[in-house]
């Protein structure tokens, strides 16, 4: 418990510092901010300052985190009707990375190499095994 009350004291006390001195209260004793969400919203903004590479990046990795926790609530689901809707759920969640991979890609953001020829041939072996295995 003790380390957890350090945390959060050491948390307001950060988010304190930060707080635009406009929005504090009139009073003058408070050091909360007056809950104004558009003053609010405009000093995270100046504050904040994210780059497009920076917003994107942060949706592609959420994106691939949900694409990875949806896979395993499908595995640990056994209702129906709540495996199509995670399935779903995951195919949708899917192409959203997918596009923001392309986005990135497009704009050169993530760049890639093609694959030679000889590692894709490799790679479509072995997988077909894998199928042809499973199959028996």
């Amino acid at each position: 418990m003790a380390n957890i009350k350090t945390k959060q004291s050491s948390l307001q006390k950060n988010t304190t510092s930060i707080t635009n001195p406009n929005t504090r209260s009139n009073t003058g004793s408070s050091s909360r901010p007056v809950r104004n969400c558009e003053t609010s919203t405009e000093f995270a903004q100046d504050v904040c300052k994210l780059s497009d590479k920076e917003i994107i990046s942060d949706v592609l990795g959420s994106h691939k985190s949900l694409v990875k926790l949806y896979g395993t609530a499908l595995c640990e689901t056994s209702c129906p009707k709540l495996r199509t809707l995670i399935d779903t759920q995951l195919s949708e969640c899917a192409e959203d990375q997918f596009d923001a991979f392309l986005y990135m890609n497009e704009r050169g953001l993530y760049p890639t190499d093609t694959a030679p020829m000889p590692k894709v041939n490799q790679a479509k072996k072995k997988f077909t095994a894998c199928e042809t295995f499973m199959k028996k």
